[in-house]
Parts: structure tokens; sequence; C-alpha cells
């Protein structure tokens, strides 16, 4: 059973043709889109972060979040993957690497999370991190605030 909240953001998502097939369950509503900049679909979840005791939801806000996050501009989202390799690659210096490739060209967006305020934007590397995850939370500038390997369980390596 969803909120009648949940269904009046679930009919503004329908209406915007963001996502597509959108349904709305367990509090988040889910479709797929494609990142025009990534040039590559992706599942979105859209969490409006509703609270037992919530009777307002700023449905402008999140329809916004979703839109500026599919529609990131080409040199935005390189400067996206260019960051999070070069961080990675720091963190990682010293680690043995399983494949020689270019971070850059490995990380795929498979998923995306929106919150009115912020995105996380899951990634695989299947050659370099065949076993994990990275997680990349975008700001609403879509400045990176956090970037996190974890292991496809959940937890960090």
């Amino acid at each position: 059973m969803t909120s009648p909240l949940l269904d009046s953001l679930l009919a503004r998502i329908v209406d915007s043709g963001l996502l597509d097939e959108p349904v709305a369950e367990n509090g988040l509503i889910y479709g797929r889109a494609t990142i025009d900049a990534a040039g590559t679909v992706v599942t979105v979840n859209v969490d409006p972060e509703l609270e037992e005791d919530h009777d307002e939801l700023d449905e402008e806000a999140l329809v916004e979040a979703v839109s500026r996050i599919l529609s990131v501009g080409e040199s935005r989202w390189r400067d996206i993957i260019d960051e999070v390799a070069d961080d990675i690659d720091e963190a990682v210096d010293d680690e043995p690497v399983i494949e020689q490739v270019d971070l850059r060209d490995d990380l795929e967006a498979t998923s995306v999370v929106v919150f009115a305020d912020a995105a996380l934007i899951a990634f695989d590397a299947p050659k370099q991190f065949p076993d994990s995850r990275i997680l990349v939370q975008l700001d609403e500038d879509l400045e990176i605030a956090n970037i996190e390997v974890r292991d496809r369980d959940g937890s960090t390596p």
C-alpha cells in the first residue's frame, strides 16, 4: 500500500516523462532512465524520505533533482568520472590492480538514488573492481560529496 503523498509524486514523475514505467513501492519510486552524458540506462530510485509524521512533500524539488542528474552536461559528467578515478587511484596507489585499464574507461553507472538535495550514483568497474561497487554521492549542485568503494555485500573492503 502506498501513501497519498507517494501516489501524488508518482503521478508527477509519470507526467514528467523522466522515468520509463515508474512504480511506487516500499516508500520509493523506481524506474529506468538514460543519463544522457554517460550514454547509459540506469535504474533510478526516487527517495522522498517520507517519515511517519510527514504530511508534506516537495514534489517539485524531487522532480528537479531527477531531471538534474539525468541531464547532467557531458563536461560535468567527465569531471565527475575524472574526480572519482583520481580519488580511487590515489587511495589504492600501492594496491595490486587486477587489470591495467584506466578506471575512467571501466566505470559504468548502474543506478541512481535521488533525494531532494542529493544523488547517490552506483558504478560498477568490472575490470578493476569486479567484486565491488563504487558509490558516489553528489550534492544538489552535482559536486562530489563522498566516494566509497563497497563490496557487493555492502561492506567496505
